[in-house]
């Protein structure tokens, strides 16, 4: 078992000619993001290629991972580096006419250089608003090599919510399950990683099925489904030191297990041998599990609303499979979903305002929106079998799993602009990707 290194603390701070500004003239609020219903029209910004001043040869460019981030939400769009005018790397080397005349709305400068101490650096940024030709943001963020990558997300991270006011997605983790040929079986592995798919780490590996893990609220905890026994049963992992525990081991089939927003219990769903299921709610510390519904037939997929006191779940309990609405203190309950006859796989944002679920139109599967207030209902992918969909923290894009060339893969999808985006994951022949989820900010981050 292999588990992964303990979670990484990051720290800014704001250097002498690197203060940070914020917007006060009207002519820079006029310019500030902002996110309404509808198809948006994406931002135009130059993220100009940072100077390498710490000698060797970099590894990435920072600045290329700074528009990835940013053109993944859909809320912006980076000028190609093909069109930059000039690459200006200090704020005194910036002619703002160049890059009005290219109708950018906002311009990103930067450079990696040495810290304080031997083998440090600082990633140092400026970001400006170019009709204004003002500075809106500036840092200089201690980092290193080993260090350099997950302090880009971190810049990308100030550069989104200082643009947009909604908590940025850059700097939290993503789960995921591997499952791979070997010979006639196959090996499977639980996989956190960086939300672009980077630096994998494996937190179990199995020769058996593992399905559905779900992080805790502070992402210091793992949920997920193994029949490393011949059986399915829930499991639930400490990722600093590796520790886990089995809570559930009913007869019958236990699945996707969710942790509710204190993390003291878990949402799951229990299969009898007549082949109906439903949802209960496990404790964690005494192991008592108490059934939340009722209803004959397939009750499953709880997801919980943040807070807690409401959960949406999938059930065929009136004849085609909808997504419905409980209030678990007084178990009233309501249908969400009624366009078509499969809709499933629901995720609350988090907000609590939106829903992500799985909506099959037309015989694909496809991954749709809805917002919880009018019911109005967007489909944000083109199928044919997109499933499990998950939020980001802030709710700005939507991860979810597709088939590419007889593989499952994991997308994005911004919420926002219906950007689709692939996680690039190598993968061997015959090898897969499913049921993702995603994590909670790392400790450390901007928020």
């Amino acid at each position: 078992m292999r588990i992964p290194q303990p979670i990484r603390a990051r720290w800014r701070l704001s250097v002498p000619g690197l203060a940070l500004v914020f917007l006060a003239a009207p002519v820079w609020g006029a310019l500030k993001i902002r996110i309404s219903q509808g198809v948006r029209t994406a931002t135009p910004i130059a993220v100009v290629p940072f100077a390498w001043q710490v000698g060797g040869r970099p590894p990435f460019q920072p600045a290329t991972i700074i528009a990835h981030d940013l053109v993944r939400t859909g809320l912006f769009r980076p000028l190609a580096r093909r069109d930059l005018v000039q690459q200006p790397t200090r704020p005194a080397q910036i002619n703002f006419l160049n890059w009005k005349a290219l109708g950018m709305s906002y311009l990103v400068i930067g450079r990696v250089i040495q810290g304080h101490r031997k083998g440090s650096w600082r990633l140092v940024f400026h970001l400006y608003n170019v009709p204004a030709a003002h500075q809106v943001l500036a840092f200089a963020i201690p980092t290193s090599r080993v260090r350099l990558r997950l302090t880009v997300h971190d810049a990308s991270d100030l550069i989104f919510e200082k643009l947009t006011g909604e908590l940025a997605p850059f700097t939290s983790r993503i789960a995921y399950v591997e499952s791979r040929p070997d010979g006639p079986h196959r090996r499977y592995a639980l996989m956190i990683a960086d939300y672009d798919g980077y630096d994998p780490q494996a937190v179990v590996r199995s020769l058996q099925p593992i399905v559905s893990p779900a992080f805790s609220l502070h992402g210091n905890r793992i949920a997920y489904v193994s029949f490393e026994n011949g059986f399915p049963a829930i499991y639930v992992q400490n990722l600093a030191n590796g520790q886990r525990r089995r809570v559930l081991n009913r007869p019958g089939l236990d699945e996707t297990p969710v942790f509710t927003p204190g993390g003291g219990h878990l949402l799951v769903t229990v299969t009898s041998e007549g082949g109906s299921s439903a949802i209960g709610r496990l404790n964690l510390r005494t192991l008592h599990f108490h059934l939340l519904t009722h209803a004959s037939g397939i009750n499953t997929e709880p997801a919980e609303f943040p807070g807690g006191g409401r959960m949406a779940f999938t059930s065929d309990r009136e004849g085609s499979v909808q997504i419905y609405r409980k209030a678990l203190p007084d178990g009233r309950t309501h249908r969400l979903t009624f366009h078509g006859h499969y809709n499933a796989a629901s995720a609350i944002s988090p907000t609590g305002h939106e829903m992500a679920f799985v909506a099959r139109r037309k015989g694909l599967l496809r991954i749709a929106r809805m917002t919880l207030k009018n019911h109005a209902i967007r489909l944000l992918t083109r199928g044919p079998l997109d499933d499990t969909p998950c939020f980001a923290p802030g709710g700005s894009i939507i991860l979810f799993t597709s088939d590419q060339d007889n593989h499952r893969v994991l997308e994005t999808v911004s919420t926002h602009g219906d950007v689709i985006r692939p996680i690039r994951i190598p993968l061997v022949a015959g090898e897969s990707i499913t049921t993702p989820a995603w994590g909670p900010d790392l400790p450390g981050s901007p928020h």
